[in-house]
């Protein structure tokens, strides 16, 4: 497959990588323990929703956590989904490079088994709200309050910097006529190595 080291710093010389494939999001490693980890500070965040599904939803960041609190009016059935999407700032400008994207099925992601990083980030909420395993999502009173990512669930391949993340929730086909948006979130956020 390739001859990459596990250690730093990398040695001067040729290195290759053959036949890698990433088949799915379940494969992205998490950072270990080290000197290299990142701490992430919440700056802003907002949130769009359709009045179909929620009678409120609301995001804030108070004392760098997240905290949502949202009124479903209309219960989330399977089949919803989310884009979320990761952009990195380019310098001072308001410009933001897509650094990865990917669509994932949410239900999948709240009563599956197998772990990975959404799931993660998931457990991790379930300790500062009232959200559940539970697929599809009831009726009522939703809250997330005084949540941080910890260092430990952030991905290895985010560099520091400033990030713009976005996440798109909808049921049928993203970007198309068949989409029924359910709700938009974009968080700012900075990452810096602790």
């Amino acid at each position: 497959m390739g001859n990459f080291l596990m250690s730093c710093p990398v040695k001067p010389g040729r290195y290759y990588l053959h036949n890698w494939k990433l088949g799915n999001m379940d494969r992205i490693a998490f950072r270990v323990a080290g000197s290299y980890r990142s701490s992430v500070s919440f700056l802003t965040g907002e949130s769009t929703y359709n009045k179909k599904f929620f009678d409120n939803f609301t995001l804030s960041i108070v004392n760098n956590t997240l905290c949502l609190d949202l009124d479903i009016i209309k219960p989330l059935s399977r089949g919803f989904r989310a884009h979320i999407e990761f952009q990195l700032s380019l310098g001072r400008s308001k410009k933001y490079q897509r650094v990865f994207a990917h669509v994932l099925d949410v239900c999948e992601v709240v009563t599956t088994i197998k772990n990975n990083i959404f799931k993660s980030w998931f457990q991790s909420m379930l300790q500062h709200g009232n959200f559940m395993y539970n697929c599809p999502v009831a009726k009522g009173h939703y809250f997330l309050h005084n949540w941080r990512l910890e260092s430990r669930l952030v991905p290895t391949y985010l560099y520091a910097g400033d990030y713009r993340v976005k996440a798109h929730f909808f049921y049928g086909k993203h970007r198309s006529k068949l989409e029924d948006f359910i709700v938009d979130l974009i968080v700012y956020a900075q990452l810096k190595p602790s």
